[in-house]
């Protein structure tokens, strides 16, 4: 049985040779720092080997291990305060209303932070010197590999991977005779013949978790000084299992003692299945979700493909143009992290995805809610990942109760958070400013994800599944308006434009800055964005005549809808405001045009052309300077369908937003870009907005033959595209189960009426247009 499981993996191996070369990032140098290494993950486990001989080591992640603080929470007497900072505002007493909002609203409080599990440290003592070695990941299996060759020709191959199905981290070390191997776990004592540790998170009430390494064959291993000795072999295989007492189910809870065991008892039932067998498993699971997409951007020079990838990312760093496979597998890159960090029943990706080193990271790799946990989620649906949408899905309802609480203080209705969380779901306004801490429709945002699922699959169970949330979001919205006093017009009020101010003259004359206004657009999007989204999924569902469905139909035509601004541009803020930063990061105003649905792009050319100038604005005075930043860029040049624009922006995210081993660096390495920017891929190559699936909207001319394979559209249809010469030559749909029967498929404006029934395909060419 193990002879044929071996055979098994070799020939499915060996059939994708081809495809895993264009598909495996690889190096011949090990990583100088955690943020190179490479990734594996199951949605809860994560691990990073750094590929270092003779002692190697690799980060362990766990993705509940997170810190806790007490001392969250809005004040109680929030709507009073909430009242003095309209009153300021309405009065036009910016600057004042900044300060009070900071005095009596903000909690100067951060998010709880994730924190890492630990260092698990492979030693290979008493062999010759390292001659060369080479360190890869393979997108298509979800293996990281390193491979030694050392002088005397010993020749040891180390593949680590994160199994789903069996729960664990796995290190399979093989080689061409026989090794010794130590094998220690920083904190660990031993327990009946496995490393064990046992610990916490920093602060009160914070995760608490167990870890167990086992070494596989037993026989062959021995606990020597807290180390596991594998003397004399030639296979050995190390598994890990980390459980926490952390309750998915309820913040406010842990787990009942006898969690622990749980670590045990996934060691143990691994007993009876073979090395093999864990690892066909774990491979056949990945690639049931990677395998569905196929992309294909041209050729690039055999000899450029036999660079390392560090090295062909130096050469569009060096301004070279001509690496098509390099951007595939950047691309695919963001389809895998997806996969590896957020997995049905696990917490979403947070700003490191799953992979953290630090106990305190970087802005504690908690969840941002004005941008970056949402584009995680953007190429969820294009890209064919539907399933690695749920746990964000999942996080809207576990907030609802921290966050119904933090709206009924503000003397609102519904429920909302601020512009970060944290596991614990603490939900308060979390900043030392203005300018960051004034936004309180981060909950909303997450929110516009429910509908956009929706819209792909037409699923109407969900949609009855999650009626109450979208229902609760909107309630929210309803309860914060209030009236513009010269107009009429309603408007979000107070609100800052995420993370600028703007320059007004003060009531003395001078020049000031301030954050907080009424009425700014980004506010005002996601105001029309949760209106629009809820009667759409109510006429979904039939409820048209629900009182409150009533309600925001009658409402909506009375809330204040952004305008141009005298120099052409979408105006950031209600009033002709300057921005205090023309170059921000941010550019929140532009939300109604992508990711959502507010502005037409494609019939609406007044608008459409203050978008293109507000962009253009942005981006001369040093605008996109993060990689996140940069990738909405991309995106929202390819829903403009101007593919040269876009194809510009995706080579500078590369050149100068992307660590070798093609992880985001906002600086330092943040994972938003990364999706951000697999997402804008997709833009590129297929639209279905507007009732219609358009296709190669914005092809750029450095793509001028390729093909795709498994794009999602909205309204249940997968998509095959095939192109020659920049011109369409065919395209495959695919009709879903709960597609309509018609659909319109546009390309170069010119349509095409095609019935597909569901369950069927229909095929169009160039000829058809």
């Amino acid at each position: 049985m193990k002879r044929m499981l071996q055979l098994l993996l070799v020939i499915v191996y060996a059939t994708q040779a081809a495809a895993n070369d264009s598909l495996t990032i690889w190096d011949h140098q090990p990583a100088g720092n955690w943020n190179v290494a490479y990734p594996v993950g199951n949605g809860r486990l994560g691990a990073m080997p750094f590929g270092k001989y003779p002692t190697e080591k690799i980060l362990i992640n766990e993705e509940t291990i997170w810190s806790r603080s007490d001392g969250y929470g809005m004040p109680s007497n929030s709507h009073e305060h909430l009242e003095m900072v309209r009153t300021l505002e309405a009065a036009g007493k910016y600057r004042e209303a900044d300060a009070y909002f900071v005095r009596h609203l903000q909690n100067r409080k951060a998010p709880c932070g994730y924190q890492l599990f630990g260092w698990l440290q492979v030693e290979y003592p008493n062999l010759a010197p390292l001659k060369q070695s080479r360190r890869e990941l393979d997108l298509r299996t979800g293996i990281a590999k390193n491979v030694y060759q050392l002088e005397d020709g010993t020749e040891i191959t180390q593949k680590v991977f994160a199994s789903a199905p069996n729960d664990v981290i796995a290190v399979t070390i093989t080689a061409n005779q026989e090794i010794d191997v130590k094998i220690s776990l920083d904190g660990s004592e031993h327990d009946e013949g496995d490393l064990v540790k046992k610990g916490a998170a920093d602060g009160k009430n914070a995760t608490q978790y167990v870890g167990r390494v086992r070494a596989v064959p037993a026989d062959k291993t021995s606990v020597v000084d807290g180390v596991l000795e594998a003397k004399r072999c030639r296979e050995i295989t190390i598994y890990l299992a980390v459980v926490t007492n952390f309750d998915r189910q309820n913040s406010q809870a842990f787990l009942p003692d006898g969690w622990q065991a749980k670590a045990q008892e996934t060691l143990d039932r691994l007993k009876s299945k073979s090395a093999e067998r864990v690892e066909a498993a774990a491979v056949a699971d990945h690639r049931f979700y990677m395998d569905r997409l196929a992309l294909d951007l041209g050729t690039t020079d055999a000899k450029v493909l036999a660079l390392p990838t560090r090295e062909r990312l130096h050469r569009l760093v060096q301004g070279q143009d001509d690496d098509p496979d390099l951007v595939e597998l950047y691309t695919q890159f963001g389809r895998y992290l997806l996969i590896a960090s957020s997995r049905p029943g696990c917490f979403p990706a947070n700003l490191q995805g799953l992979w953290n080193p630090h106990k305190s990271a970087p802005w504690g790799s908690d969840y941002h809610l004005n941008i970056n946990l949402q584009m995680n989620y953007w190429p969820a649906e294009t890209m064919n990942l539907p399933e690695m949408h749920r746990p964000l899905f999942d996080l809207i309802r576990y907030l609802q109760p921290t966050g119904q609480e933090m709206a009924r203080r503000l003397g609102m209705q519904g429920w909302c958070m601020g512009h970060a969380t944290d596991i614990w779901g603490h939900a308060q306004i979390m900043s030392r400013t203005a300018y960051w801490g004034g936004s309180f429709f981060g909950g909303q945002w997450l929110t516009f994800h429910l509908l956009d699922h929706y819209r792909f699959n037409r699923d109407q169970e969900f949609l009855k599944q999650h009626w109450d949330l979208l229902t609760e979001s909107t309630k929210f919205v309803e309860s914060w308006l209030i009236p513009d006093p010269d107009t009429g017009q309603l408007m979000a009020r107070p609100a800052c434009s995420p993370e600028n101010s703007f320059l007004y003259q003060n009531q003395a004359g001078k020049q000031s800055h301030a954050a907080l206004s009424s009425g700014n657009s980004f506010d005002q999007y996601m105001v029309l964005q949760m209106f629009s989204d809820y009667l759409e999924a109510a006429d979904a569902l039939g409820k048209q005549d629900d009182a409150f469905v009533q309600k925001v139909k009658a409402t909506l035509p009375k809330v204040y809808r952004p305008r141009i601004a005298e120099d052409g541009r979408l105006m950031e803020w209600r009033l002709p405001f300057a921005e205090k930063e023309p170059g921000h990061r941010h550019i929140s105003h532009v939300l109604g045009a992508y990711p959502g649905n507010q502005i037409s792009l494609d019939r609406d050319p007044q608008m459409r052309a203050a978008v293109t100038k507000t962009i253009d604005s942005r981006l001369k005075r040093g605008g996109a300077g993060t990689g996140w930043s940069r990738a909405w860029t991309i995106g929202l040049f390819a829903r403009l369908s101007d593919g040269d624009q876009a194809y510009g922006h995706l080579l500078a995210i590369l050149r100068k937003s992307t660590l070798p081993n093609l992880f985001d660096l906002h600086p330092p390495f943040q994972i938003d870009g990364n999706f951000g920017a697999t997402a804008a891929v997709a833009e590129m190559l297929l639209h279905s907005h507007e009732d219609e699936i358009k296709l190669l909207p914005a092809l750029p001319g450095q793509w001028p033959q390729g093909h795709v394979r498994g794009l999602r559209a909205r309204g249940d249809y997968t998509v095959d595209i095939h192109w020659q010469g920049g011109k369409l030559t065919k395209a495959i749909v695919h009709a879903g189960a709960n597609a309509a029967g018609r659909v319109r498929i546009v390309y170069q404006d010119k349509s095409v009426e095609q019935g597909i029934e569901p369950g069927k395909k229909s095929v169009v060419t160039l000829q058809d247009f």
